[in-house]
C-alpha cells in the first residue's frame, strides 16, 4: 500500500497532525503514513524536513511525559522515495532525570542502507534567572520589504516548491498544471530585493513565516497552565509534536538560499544536504502552535479538516496573531561561507509578533558549481 497523499482531489491539503501520523510496528519501530512532500511532485526527491521531523516525532514515542525535545542533529546519507514508507528504527542510549537521549535510523523498503540517522536530546522544562537574546524587531529591521504586510504574512507568496532559478524559469513554464503545495504548515516566502540588493552575500537574508496547519494535541496537563498554582503541571508527549512542527519548517528551501544570496543561482551542478542541526532555546510556552482558525484565507490552499480529528487545541487568548487570529512564526536565514564542494546555512527563528528567539539552526549542505564558476 502506497502512502497517503498529502493533498486530496479537491486540493484541501493535511493538516501537520496527519502529516507526522505514524503507525507502531514495536516498541522501538514505527512506519510513516503520508507521504513525504516531493518538491517537483515527481517519484524522486523527498523534502529533508519531513523525514527529520517525523524522527524526532518517532523518538518523542520512546520517552516519557514531561520530557521536550531541545536539539537535534541529522545526517542525510540517500535520497528519499516519495511513493514509499519509511520505517524509524529508535535506538535508548540514555534516560536521566533531567535529560534523555536517543538515535533514530531511518530506512525504506528498497533501499539497501540507512538514508537517514540522528540524534535526539530530550529535557524536562526548567526555568532560569537568567534569559537573555539578541533583541530584535524584525517589523523595523526589514520594513522596506514588508511594508504594507508587516501584520498579515499570508500576503507574502507561498514558498515555492524548490526555490531555484531552474524551477521558477524552466520547470513552471513547462509545467502550467503543476499544483504541489506543501502540507502541515503554511509557509510564506517574503520578497528581499529591497533589502539584500546593497548588500554583500553575507549581510543578505531571506525571511520564511509560517503557521500551523490544523490543530495540535495539548501540550500539558491541565492546559493552559495555571499561574501561581502549587498544582503541579505536566508536558504531555505531545508537547513534542508543537516542536515538531519547528523542526518541519526549519529545512524548507534552506540550501537554495546559497546559491541565490551568491548570485549563482544557474551555476551549481548538485546540492543536498549532508547534516542539519536545530536548537531550542524556550521551553514549551514559546514553542506552542495554537490551532488554525477554520477559515479559508483567499491567498491560501484550504486545509482538510477532517471531522473526529484532533480537536482544537485551547490555547491562551493573549497570544497575537493575523487579523483572521493565525500565530506566525519566521525563520531568518544567512550563508556565512561556501567551499570545498560544501556550503553552510545559518538561521534563527523567531516568535514574529513577540520577538522570542525560539530556535538556532545550522546546516552543512554538499553544493557544487560549475567549473570555472567565480564570484
Amino acid at each position: 500500500m502506497t502512502p497517503r497523499p498529502y493533498f486530496n482531489d479537491k486540493h484541501h491539503v493535511l493538516p501537520f497532525d496527519q502529516v507526522m501520523s505514524l503507525e507502531k510496528i514495536d516498541d522501538q519501530s514505527f512506519r510513516s503514513i503520508v507521504r513525504a512532500y516531493s518538491p517537483t511532485g515527481g517519484q524522486n526527491g523527498t523534502y529533508g524536513g519531513h523525514v527529520y521531523a517525523q524522527a524526532a516525532w518517532a523518538a518523542a514515542q520512546t520517552v516519557d511525559a514531561g520530557f521536550l525535545i531541545h536539539n537535534i542533529t541529522g545526517w542525510f546519507t540517500l535520497g528519499g522515495r516519495p511513493n514509499e514508507h519509511f520505517v524509524y528504527t529508535v535506538h535508548k542510549i540514555q534516560d536521566g532525570y533531567n535529560y534523555c537521549t536517543r538515535s533514530v535510523t531511518v530506512t525504506q523498503a528498497t533501499e539497501k542502507g540507512t538514508m537517514f540517522t540522528c540524534t535526539c536530546s530530550f529535557k524536562r522544562d526548567e526555568g532560569s534567572p537568567i534569559e537573555y537574546q539578541d533583541g530584535v524587531n524584525l517589523k523595523e529591521r526589514f520594513a522596506e520589504v514588508l511594508q504594507g504586510k508587516e501584520n498579515e504574512p499570508m500576503m507574502h507568496p507561498a514558498a515555492p516548491s524548490q526555490d531555484s532559478e531552474w524551477f521558477r524559469e524552466t520547470y513552471l513554464p513547462k509545467h502550467p498544471e503543476h499544483f504541489n503545495p506543501i502540507a502541515g504548515l503554511h509557509l510564506r516566502k517574503a520578497d528581499m530585493k529591497k533589502f539584500n540588493d546593497q548588500r554583500q552575500p553575507i549581510d543578505k537574508r531571506q525571511l520564511t513565516f509560517y503557521t500551523l496547519r490544523g490543530s495540535l494535541p495539548l501540550p500539558t496537563a491541565p492546559y493552559p497552565p495555571v499561574s501561581n498554582s502549587i498544582a503541579t503541571t505536566e508536558l504531555t508527549r505531545e508537547a513534542n509534536l508543537h516542536a515538531c512542527a519547528h523542526l518541519y519548517a526549519s529545512d524548507r528551501n534552506s540550501l537554495f538560499i546559497i546559491p541565490n544570496h551568491l548570485s549563482l543561482g544557474r551555476d551549481y551542478t548538485r546540492m543536498a544536504s549532508l547534516s542539519h542541526t536545530v536548537i531550542f532555546h524556550v521551553g514549551i510556552q514559546d514553542l506552542v502552535m495554537p490551532p488554525e482558525p477554520r477559515i479559508n484565507h483567499p491567498d491560501a490552499d484550504p486545509t482538510l479538516f477532517e471531522e473526529g480529528s484532533l480537536p482544537l487545541c485551547n490555547v491562551n487568548g493573549d497570544l497575537n496573531g493575523d487579523k483572521d487570529g493565525r500565530k506566525w512564526f519566521v525563520q531568518e536565514s544567512w550563508i556565512s561561507r561556501a567551499a570545498g564542494g560544501r556550503g553552510l546555512h545559518n538561521s534563527r527563528l523567531w516568535d514574529y509578533e513577540r520577538g522570542t528567539h525560539v530556535a538556532t539552526t545550522i546546516q552543512d549542505g554538499l553544493l557544487r558549481f560549475k567549473r570555472g564558476t567565480r564570484l
